[in-house]
């Protein structure tokens, strides 16, 4: 199960490595504060919850697998909702990028020396699903970086997803959607490769 404290401990870690995030982080943060352990893993709890992916990085062909989404309409990472047998978010995303993609050889890029703190923490507001009839909501979402050696054919979750594409370096870090990330993905991959 998710323990409160640990995602506290990450995120507390993950400030002090960008204290220019606290503002940014504050909705996390009150959300926290008055949701237990099991709250923030319940997929039913539509003030929110926790999610976790990847984006995954091939290193010989520098580019980063992008999966379209049915419900969103959009390449998106790797990631899911993280469950109550998940002891990390580090575990969601390893979970979900293996049951997304088939893949299951993933080396995490760490850039804080500690692989549980994500490369990003994002807040992000879900609209009403039409397809599931589910509220909107909000996603608190531990964005990691994982490498793979080079692409392979990946073996989609339909239910999900429709197709999968690997996208260009460039291309990633110049998507507004991720501009937040752009110096952060960088500076991984330069000083991980």
């Amino acid at each position: 199960m998710y323990m409160k404290q640990i995602v506290l401990d990450i995120l507390n870690e993950y400030l002090k490595l960008y204290p220019e995030e606290k503002e940014r982080q504050k909705q996390f943060y009150d959300y926290l504060q008055s949701h237990n352990s099991l709250e923030i893993v319940d997929w039913n709890n539509f003030v929110g919850h926790l999610v976790a992916g990847a984006f995954i990085y091939a290193r010989k062909t520098n580019r980063f697998l992008f999966l379209y989404h049915k419900d969103l309409k959009m390449y998106l990472y790797p990631g899911g909702h993280a469950s109550k047998e998940d002891k990390t978010p580090l575990d969601t995303a390893l979970r979900e990028c293996t049951e997304e993609t088939g893949l299951i050889d993933f080396k995490v890029l760490s850039w804080s020396g500690n692989n549980l703190v994500p490369l990003d923490i994002d807040t992000q507001h879900i609209a009403y699903n039409e397809r599931l009839n589910l509220p909107s909501h909000y996603h608190y979402d531990f964005r990691y970086l994982f490498l793979i050696e080079d692409e392979q054919d990946i073996k989609i979750d339909t239910s999900e997803s429709r197709d999968y594409k690997w996208l260009d370096y460039d291309e990633v870090i110049n998507m507004s959607r991720y501009a937040i990330l752009k110096d952060k993905l960088i500076k991984v991959i330069k000083d991980n490769i």
